[in-house]
């Protein structure tokens, strides 16, 4: 029974991220290799997203809040390469938060930090690999639904 729940959760998930991420890069709006790098690889570009270079971001010496200056908002710097057909939730405020997800200063989702995390070194599946989700496919999505 589990299997089978955590197949079609996986099927269920796939079909939110992949439909809008190909429909928005069918109409040129992700970025491909001739416009720009891609941010979500090791050899990335820290740039793409971040004001400072990746020097500066691994210096122990800058502070954390200058680390954190991105070239536009949370929502804008995901939109750059991913059109706005992405993001199903994004400027939403749940009426349930279960897993504790952090939110915008608005209390409202945003890509980079409620559903994805860009950084995540410890994936412990395919999806949250392959997506760069915060939590592990199951959890992430009955946070804020009830299926």
């Amino acid at each position: 029974m589990a299997t089978e729940n955590t197949r079609i959760l996986s099927r269920m998930v796939a079909l939110l991220f992949l439909a809008p991420l190909s429909m928005a890069w069918a109409q040129g709006e992700i970025a491909s290799s001739a416009k720009g790098a891609n941010p979500h690889t090791e050899s990335a570009n820290c740039e793409v997203c971040h004001m400072l270079p990746e020097a500066k971001l691994k210096s122990l010496s800058v502070p954390v809040s200058n680390k954190q200056s991105l070239r536009a908002d949370l929502v804008a710097v995901c939109r750059k390469c991913h059109g706005v057909g992405f993001g199903h939730g994004v400027g939403k405020k749940p009426d349930m938060n279960r897993e504790s997800l952090p939110l915008g200063t608005d209390g409202t989702i945003t890509c980079a930090i409620t559903c994805h995390n860009m950084h995540l070194k410890d994936a412990t599946d395919w999806h949250q690999k392959r997506y760069h989700l915060r939590l592990p496919i199951g959890k992430l999505c009955i946070s804020c639904h009830n299926k």
